[in-house]
């Protein structure tokens, strides 16, 4: 049984889950859609090149929730993930999810959304594993900051090894699944790294060290 490792956006759905997030809270008038998606563009810009600060990112993503209990923030989420989320699900990344998962592989996502969107997006995926970005609760409000070591880039190997340790597992035949250059870290790191409809920077890469790249176009 080999674990295999997914990233979420841009690889398993045909979108990034932190921007349909906020197009979910702006259409329900919880923030200015527009100034959002604006804001989210530019650090967007900046996360393709390899240079965003996640952090900042995340002050941006959880402005309109600061000062109030994550309970509030995710009692539509269920809404959101069959409204927002399904409609991107790449029906490739589901056969690849069964068929590892009928060889009997363990399955895990990885990313670098935060925690309460990818474990239940993860859930409804038929994976029951999941490492988002964990959040600090304030006597249980939101701050905007992060919670520990972020899920990005070498933070993915940090936070994967946490879990590793706790679950017993190990990364001997392991796969990851990823689109983007901020992976490689973790594609350096298994047995069996795959670059997904990968952008330019991580095509190039996967074509130097002739690793396996697929196409899941949605």
């Amino acid at each position: 049984m080999a674990l295999v490792i997914y990233d979420l956006d841009d690889t398993l759905i045909n979108e990034d889950a932190s921007r349909l997030w906020l197009q979910f809270i702006g259409d329900r008038g919880h923030a200015c859609r527009d100034t959002l998606l604006q804001e989210e563009a530019r650090l967007d810009a900046l996360y393709k090149q390899g240079k965003l600060d996640m952090r900042d990112y995340l002050l941006m993503q959880l402005g309109p929730h600061i000062g109030l209990p994550l309970s509030v923030v995710c009692a539509e989420i269920n809404s959101f993930i069959s409204d927002y989320v399904m409609p991107h699900v790449r029906p490739a990344a589901l056969d690849n999810i069964r068929e590892h998962q009928a060889k009997g592989d363990r399955c895990l996502v990885i990313s670098a959304s935060t925690a309460f969107l990818v474990k239940p997006i993860a859930k409804r995926l038929g994976i029951d594993d999941a490492i988002g970005v964990e959040i600090e609760l304030d006597n249980g409000l939101i701050t905007g900051r992060p919670d520990g070591v972020i899920s990005y880039q070498g933070g993915k190997i940090t936070r994967l090894q946490e879990w590793l340790e706790k679950e017993q597992e190990a990364l001997e035949d392991s796969w990851f699944y990823s689109d983007s250059r901020n992976d490689l870290p973790l594609l350096e790191l298994v047995s069996n790294p795959v670059a997904v409809s990968a952008d330019p920077h991580l095509r190039a890469v996967a074509i130097e060290r002739n690793w396996r790249q697929v196409e899941w176009h949605f």
